[in-house]
C-alpha cells in the first residue's frame, strides 16, 4: 500500500470528450446556453449551492466567454472541469461540469461522456 506524507489536496477535475455533432463551428458558450438543465440539475441535487449568488447561468456563460473554446464540427475535444483545479477550476462552471457531465448525454448540437477523473 503506497502512502503520502505532508499535504494531500482534496481538489480534482475530471476529463470529458465533448462532441459537436453538428457541421459548424460551436464554442464552449453554445455549450452552456444550450444546455441550462445542467446547472438547474445540479441546483436540485446540491441544493447549498443555492444560497451562492453566483450559480447562474450568467455566470457560467461569464466563465465560459472568459476561456472560450471552439468545438469543430463533427469532432470531440477533451476538456477539463473541476471544482478547484484545471482551466475552470474555482468557478460555478468548472464545478457544476465536474459532477453533471459525468454520465453523459446529449442535446440539439453537443453529445458528451466522462473520459477520466485527474487527481
Amino acid at each position: 500500500m503506497k502512502t503520502r506524507e505532508g499535504f494531500v489536496s482534496n481538489s480534482s477535475a475530471t476529463s470529458f470528450l465533448i462532441f459537436n455533432i453538428t457541421r459548424e463551428p460551436k464554442t464552449l458558450v453554445d455549450f452552456v446556453e444550450e444546455n441550462p438543465q445542467l446547472l438547474d440539475q445540479f441546483l436540485r441535487e446540491y441544493g447549498w449551492y443555492k444560497k451562492n449568488p453566483n450559480y447562474t447561468l450568467t455566470e457560467m456563460i461569464r466563465n465560459a466567454t472568459e476561456k472560450n473554446i471552439t468545438f469543430k464540427p463533427l469532432k470531440a475535444t477533451e476538456v477539463l472541469f473541476g471544482d478547484n483545479y484545471g482551466p475552470y477550476g474555482d468557478t460555478p462552471l468548472g464545478t457544476v461540469y465536474d459532477y453533471m457531465l459525468r454520465d453523459g448525454g446529449t442535446s440539439k448540437s453537443f453529445r458528451w461522456e466522462f473520459k477520466e477523473f485527474c487527481r
